[in-house]
């Protein structure tokens, strides 16, 4: 999770303060109206906060690495669409990027033998 929350703050600061630079070395274009790639930065810093919670507790917060999973996987399906919807190698690439982190997040938490459904007691101690 750590990883993944590194990967999507290295994405939202070049999204956000590198926008021209960024999309120079990734060969997209950066849209005419920038507010929803931005908006998607700020999504990214998000995200990564969100990432930071099962990086340090990852029994307490095995139900958002559950969303993580899923979501990455989500995010390997669009990128593959969107490669094959414009032969742009850059979306195959991120989306392979996601995949991998769907399957790591996913066979960490089942490592670890908990469910989400199976929540922690807090017991005070």
């Amino acid at each position: 999770m750590a990883c993944g929350a590194a990967y999507d703050l290295f994405f939202a600061v070049a999204i956000l303060f590198f926008t021209a630079p960024a999309a120079a070395l990734l060969g997209l274009a950066v849209p005419e109206d920038p507010v929803y790639l931005r908006l998607n930065g700020i999504f990214l810093l998000i995200l990564a906060a969100f990432y930071c919670l099962p990086a340090l507790a990852p029994k307490r917060y095995s139900g958002v690495v559950v969303l993580a999973a899923g979501g990455r996987i989500l995010g390997f399906l669009f990128f593959t669409w969107a490669w094959m919807a414009s032969d742009t190698t850059v979306f195959l690439i991120l989306g392979v990027a996601d995949l991998m982190f769907g399957v790591v997040h996913g066979f960490l938490l089942w490592r670890t033998g908990r469910s989400p459904a199976q929540p922690e007691l807090n017991t005070g101690a």
